[in-house]
């Protein structure tokens, strides 16, 4: 229920889940907001949540979400992701965008690598945390200048309508959610 902002990753994931139909298929791409996402998300048939498993691969999300909406055309498909797995990935909009797979995207981008950093500030502090810090980049208009459509979120109140617009756009889109922390993972160390 949290109105903070930045925006409490739980309060995303709840929007989230609220908006997407029943017959959604989610594909997590990422670390901690992807994991908030599995643990929030209503997953309502068996093989609509896709992701690579404990420690997989991060990459893995629009392959198998331009698999899954070819395979299932009249089912909405989003990818959550992480911030940092899409600034690794998030080129292969390009061809959603050029085969008219039209996948939804949604960032959780709270500029770091936070499954790492999170036990790195445990651990070490906050100076010793090595090389996960990111930015927050506007990562809706790598996908708008691929042709796609784009939103950048940074209240809660407009995760619901941003999403709802993605998933009517008629192509490729990615909702960029500006997120800040929560407790929620404290104590998952991942590093």
């Amino acid at each position: 229920e949290s109105d903070s902002v930045p925006i409490n990753p739980l309060r995303a994931c709840k929007e989230i889940a609220d908006v997407l139909p029943r017959n959604a298929i989610a594909i997590g791409d990422g670390g901690d907001f992807v994991a908030t996402a599995a643990s929030v998300l209503k997953i309502y048939e068996q093989g609509h949540w896709l992701d690579p498993g404990p420690l997989g691969t991060l990459g893995v999300g629009p392959g198998y979400a331009m698999a899954a909406k070819l395979a299932k055309p009249q089912n909405p498909v989003v990818i959550i992701y992480g911030d940092g797995s899409f600034g690794l990935h998030g080129m292969e909009f390009e061809a959603m965008v050029r085969q008219k797979i039209n996948v939804v995207g949604i960032v959780g981008n709270d500029a770091a690598w936070q499954q790492i950093r999170r036990g790195q500030v445990q651990l070490y502090g906050e100076e010793r945390a090595v090389a996960t810090g990111l930015s927050f980049v506007h990562y809706e208009k790598v996908v708008e200048a691929l042709g796609g459509h784009g939103e950048y979120v940074e209240r809660p109140e407009q995760i619901r309508p941003a999403v709802e617009r993605a998933l009517g756009a008629g192509k490729p889109a990615l909702v960029n959610i500006k997120i800040g922390s929560s407790d929620f993972r404290k104590d998952a160390i991942s590093i």
